[in-house]
């Protein structure tokens, strides 16, 4: 079948491509999609950053 020497080989083939296809599509779908909190996210990560022990007293310095 197209030069394979086995039918699980073109198949493993087959599903490689297809899911690189679906990747892609899931991809383009969803490359604007608004994010809800992100205000409220980035006000987490900031907090963390000011409290967390490693980055040292002050948050980044």
């Amino acid at each position: 079948m197209f030069g394979f020497g086995d039918v699980w080989v073109f198949l493993g083939y087959l599903l490689t491509i297809g899911s690189m296809l679906l990747c892609v599509v899931y991809g383009i779908r969803n490359w604007n999609k608004n994010r809800e909190n992100v205000q409220e996210e980035i006000r987490e990560e900031a907090a963390w950053e000011e409290n967390d022990p490693e980055m040292g007293e002050g948050g980044i310095q």
